[in-house]
């Protein structure tokens, strides 16, 4: 009977501790009818509504060198970097996985 109990225990922790971490930010990068940079400042805005620690999950239907490039910026901006960041560039699809720190990181300008 205690060992009952305490696999109920150990299930109820994992559902709470899993509910705690199933936030997700689902957001995709596609050229459809609009350009590519406009399809990355929606993608931007969409990112901009996501909340603090939520799993920002972005794909990129875009070329190759274009996706490097805005997923590089999205890590740099909205990507907390003691949290694990995953990363598949391919010539089809390209994702994006992290932790969302909640605000973008300000730009830092340089002086010439």
């Amino acid at each position: 009977m205690m060992k009952l109990y305490f696999q109920l225990a150990v299930l109820f922790l994992s559902f709470n501790l899993y509910a705690e971490f199933d936030t997700k930010c689902s957001i995709l990068i596609t050229k459809r009818l609009q350009s590519s940079e406009d399809a990355y400042k929606d993608a931007l805005n969409k990112i901009n509504k996501c909340s603090q620690y939520d799993i920002l999950s972005i794909t990129s239907f875009l070329e190759m060198p274009v996706s490097k490039i805005y997923l590089t910026d999205i890590i740099q901006t909205y990507c907390m970097f003691d949290h694990e960041i995953i990363t598949l560039i391919d010539s089809n699809t390209s994702n994006l996985s992290c932790v969302h720190r909640g605000i973008a990181r300000s730009e830092r300008k340089f002086l010439n």
